[in-house]
């Protein structure tokens, strides 16, 4: 399970991160994104309801559902009951790591500098999450940490939108998390635009990688 999820999210490379202020409209806006043919979601506790959020999209046939903003075992394991395949942290945290390898779940975990990136790898996360990427330089920031730390599989969020996420493949990300990216303007949810918006970042994913 552990290593078929982290090979379909270096396959599908970009996860939508599902932030709202309930979970009416982050399932609105979850299903937007797999109407426009995304297939990697996380939904992130930072709002009521996000376990429901998970539980509902987890049966969803292709579609690999995870947790984001996990900050501790706790969250962890209400994640895991509601059927999140993968956990995704600000931050890098051993208990995590070690909650998670007992399940046998991948964890994608926060790290910034290169000293933080490379005791997240050694602490035995799957996938090191920089954040937020957009305030250390951009796609030139991840090159240069490839460079000297091919081996590290990195994810990228924060400053990550349809105009640079390909920069940041092509720099060397195993993946992009997209969020207001893939909402209309001024951040309003609208299933129809979400899925739009999703079609046009696999259109240009497809032509550009």
């Amino acid at each position: 399970m552990q290593v078929s999820c982290i090979e379909e999210i270096k396959k599908q490379k970009v996860i939508a991160v599902i932030r709202s202020e309930n979970g009416d409209e982050a399932l609105e806006f979850a299903e937007g994104c797999i109407e426009g043919g995304l297939r990697l979601i996380e939904v992130t506790f930072s709002f009521p309801e996000a376990e429901r959020v998970i539980s509902e999209l987890s049966g969803l046939s292709g579609i690999t559902v995870g947790a984001g903003t996990v900050l501790d075992v706790s969250m962890a394991e209400k994640a895991l009951l509601a059927g999140a395949r993968f956990l995704v942290s600000p931050h890098t945290d051993k208990e995590l790591i070690t909650y998670a390898k007992q399940k046998s779940v991948p964890t994608i975990q926060g790290a910034l500098t290169s000293s933080e990136i490379v005791n997240a790898w050694k602490s035995g996360v799957d996938m090191v999450k920089v954040f937020p990427v957009k305030s250390v330089g951009g796609a030139s920031y991840i090159k240069a940490i490839k460079e000297p730390l091919p081996f590290v599989d990195i994810m990228t969020t924060g400053g990550v939108n349809f105009d640079n996420f390909i920069d940041f493949l092509k720099a060397g990300a195993a993946a992009v998390g997209l969020a207001s990216a893939l909402l209309g303007e001024e951040g309003i949810i609208d299933r129809r635009v979400v899925s739009e918006n999703a079609k046009r970042v696999l259109d240009k994913l497809y032509k550009d990688m």
